[in-house]
């Protein structure tokens, strides 16, 4: 009788183990993961009504910002270590630095800071799901306005 009750210990302990374990090795792959970071420039005006083909799938979100005219002024794309930063040029002599935070619950958090020529004209920390967008509206460019969407995917 004693054995199956010794077997059942080892085997709860063995599982015990198994399960810390995996949570450990989880939560180190979690914290070193790269993330793939890609920036859509886009210029925003009332000039015309001209809608890049290559934003349609950003259109309702676009939509939603009230301008006639939208048009992709540059895509880039960066895989970031987790903790690490990721670095756009944004037209006008900007620079929009990209750090991944957290991934959690399918969420990525990020700092993002937008850089002027002096100063920074944005700090903040975002979440969004993985694989999803994030739209911010940006400084006076070229008669319009730049929009940013913000790409993140755990790679």
């Amino acid at each position: 009788m004693k054995l199956p009750g010794k077997l059942r210990t080892r085997a709860l302990l063995f599982s015990f183990l198994g399960i810390l374990t995996a949570a450990y090795l989880g939560a180190a792959e979690t914290a070193s993961q790269a993330v793939k970071i890609k920036i859509d420039t886009i210029l925003a005006s009332n000039q015309n009504g001209e809608f890049d083909s290559r934003l349609k799938p950003l259109e309702k979100q676009l939509k939603v910002l009230k301008y006639k005219s939208y048009r992709l002024l540059k895509e880039e794309s960066q895989n970031v270590p987790s903790q690490g930063n990721g670095s756009f040029q944004i037209p006008g002599g900007r620079t929009l630095i990209v750090s991944p935070q957290d991934f959690r619950d399918q969420q990525i958090a990020l700092k993002v800071r937008l850089q002027g020529s002096e100063k920074p004209l944005l700090d903040t920390t975002l979440k969004l799901q993985n694989k999803g967008n994030f739209i911010l509206g940006g400084p006076p460019h070229e008669g319009g306005v730049l929009v940013l969407a913000i790409w993140a995917t755990v790679q």
